[in-house]
């Protein structure tokens, strides 16, 4: 959860970002082939933010990134948790993240000697290549976890209802709760490209759990919303066919919750990407949840 960015003529890390633990990472991002040295700086900026009280880190992400309410309770709700963290909890250990074109045998050495010495550092490389001419740029998402969800389709998937930026968008999803769709906005429309017809999607409304489960019946359609002047598509979407859709009213007891599926899979996902495929052990621990939260 990104909750800070380096300003200029500041003495700041480029990126600050919690885990769900409340642990902060500290990002330093070098567009030049990494060198030990570039440690140093990285160690320093841990020094200065690893000071911080929870109430710093909160006023830090109302300034940098427009945070609205308590930090904890929007914490909360990125990583769908069952509750929220203490003030106690936020930033009692920091990860440092050195990411570079590149690793070399120098960085390498210092990587491992200060991880000897129980600091929690790593490197994220990224390559840059020429073919034919052109520039190529290969870059590995950073994951500080073994639990990555991609955005691609298997067959079954799971398509977040945009509450945080379109609160009722949830509504033209569901439609008349027996047809509906599965839509994604603006720069995130493309990813529901992915969801070819014949696909199994359930819906995930963040702060509730997943509200619907149908089967899309087209590949992907585009909508141009009225009086757009530049008359581009903003929503890309795949019809639904719904096996169950929940009204509000049903949310709270029957909908299966993101602590809920963690809980029975041992792990540890977020339920926040656009569009992400899963696997047929989530889908049939989804589908178990709900069975049993309908029964109480």
């Amino acid at each position: 959860m990104l909750i800070g960015q380096e300003r200029r003529f500041q003495e700041e890390a480029d990126l600050l970002a919690l885990d769900k633990d409340g642990t902060l990472y500290i990002f330093e991002l070098k567009r030049w082939e990494s060198r030990s040295e570039n440690l140093l700086q990285v160690m320093r900026y841990g020094q200065i933010f690893g000071r911080y009280s929870y109430q710093q880190l909160e006023n830090l992400a109302r300034q940098q990134q427009r945070l609205n309410g308590p930090l904890k309770e929007r914490h909360k709700e990125y990583f769908q948790l069952d509750k929220e963290l203490s003030d106690s909890d936020f930033n009692k250990d920091q990860v440092f993240v050195l990411v570079t074109n590149g690793v070399d045998k120098d960085t390498i050495s210092a990587v491992n000697y200060w991880s000897h010495k129980g600091v929690r550092i790593e490197c994220s490389p990224y390559r840059i290549y020429e073919i034919e001419g052109r520039p190529y740029i290969q870059f590995d998402t950073y994951n500080p976890g073994d639990e990555v969800l991609t955005e691609s389709n298997t067959g079954t998937c799971i398509v977040n209802t945009n509450k945080t930026y379109m609160p009722d968008a949830w509504r033209d999803m569901i439609g008349n709760r027996s047809e509906g769709k599965a839509s994604a906005y603006y720069d995130r429309k493309r990813s529901i490209c992915n969801i070819s017809s014949g696909s199994r999607v359930y819906l995930y409304h963040t702060g509730v759990g997943v509200i619907a489960k149908g089967d899309t019946t087209d590949d992907c359609k585009k909508t141009a919303y009225e009086g757009d002047k530049d008359k581009e598509f903003k929503e890309f979407f795949v019809p639904l066919k719904f096996d169950r859709a929940l009204t509000e009213d049903e949310w709270d007891e029957k909908a299966p919750k993101a602590w809920q599926i963690n809980e029975r899979l041992g792990s540890g996902y977020r339920f926040r990407q656009t569009v992400f495929a899963i696997t047929e052990e989530m889908a049939n621990a989804i589908d178990a949840i709900y069975s049993e939260n309908r029964e109480r």
